[in-house]
């Protein structure tokens, strides 16, 4: 028996190669094959940009840390 795991893996592999036999049917349409190149770049470019404002809206919502100063040695740790 598999489990959810597994399921889930096998829906995402079924799930690509029907993506991927749409691309391939839109590459060899001729009335679709604009679309066959311009949808992944597209879905790509957003990508990117959602990463990119991702790693902005971090770098602005992080606090800046307080420098710390270096402990100093204590005269106990010294005399060894």
């Amino acid at each position: 028996m598999m489990n959810r795991f597994q399921i889930g893996g096998m829906l995402i592999c079924l799930g690509c190669i029907v993506v991927a036999g749409l691309f391939i049917w839109g590459l060899v349409e001729e009335e679709w094959r604009f679309w066959a190149i311009a949808a992944p770049v597209i879905v790509i470019f957003l990508g990117a940009l959602g990463i990119g404002f991702s790693i902005g809206r971090l770098m602005s919502s992080t606090e800046q840390a307080h420098k710390t100063q270096p402990k100093e040695k204590s005269a106990a740790s010294s005399t060894s």
